[in-house]
């Protein structure tokens, strides 16, 4: 069993995964490379980047994420079910992973967040209505589910990469902190 399964690799779940890695939490990410992060042709409000698509700023992500030790499939989740001890995830692929804490950062496929029960209504920092966030979630994306966060836009977070980064980043801060019994903090010297 792994100790954190990350459905959704942009920028939320992407970033949380580039933390829980680097805490040498084992983690698994599952993306299905239809993050909306790859329609993005520039983007330039990303502090410290003048300027990247969005295809580029996902790879950068995806390979930090790696280089700190996760692992990444391209992988549709379909189905989720509350075990002993945390989670197991089935794929269109065939694939099931089982993990203690799952990061749900998938924005448009609802249909993982609608199996488990969850209210969904359109996030009103997303103009085009396209976009949900589960009702009474907030930026720490924690759920009524032990060990089951929500990252992203689903947390009704505006649309912007940076804040959906952070909120990401927020969200697997606190769950390494919860895994391990300790603060967790991450200074480089």
């Amino acid at each position: 069993m792994r100790d954190v399964l990350i459905i959704g690799g942009g920028v939320a779940g992407g970033s949380a995964a580039i933390y829980t890695a680097y805490a040498k939490l084992s983690t698994l990410v599952l993306d299905t490379e239809s993050s909306q992060l790859l329609q993005t042709q520039r983007i330039r409000n990303y502090p410290g980047i003048r300027e990247i698509t969005g295809e580029e700023l996902k790879r950068t992500i995806q390979e930090q994420a790696i280089s700190f030790g996760a692992e990444w499939k391209e992988e549709k989740a379909t189905e989720i079910n509350p075990i002993e001890g945390g989670y197991a995830v089935k794929t269109e692929q065939g694939g099931e992973y089982r993990a203690k804490a799952l990061i749900l950062a998938t924005n448009l496929h609802l249909d993982l967040l609608e199996q488990l029960g969850f209210t969904i209504q359109v996030n009103p920092y997303v103009p085009s209505g396209k976009v949900k966030e589960v009702v009474g979630v907030s930026f720490d994306g924690k759920t009524s589910y032990e060990n089951l966060f929500i990252a992203g836009l689903n947390a009704g977070v505006p649309s912007q990469s940076v804040i959906a980064a952070g909120q990401g980043v927020k969200v697997a801060v606190d769950l390494i902190s919860k895994l391990t019994g300790k603060k967790f903090m991450w200074h480089d010297k």
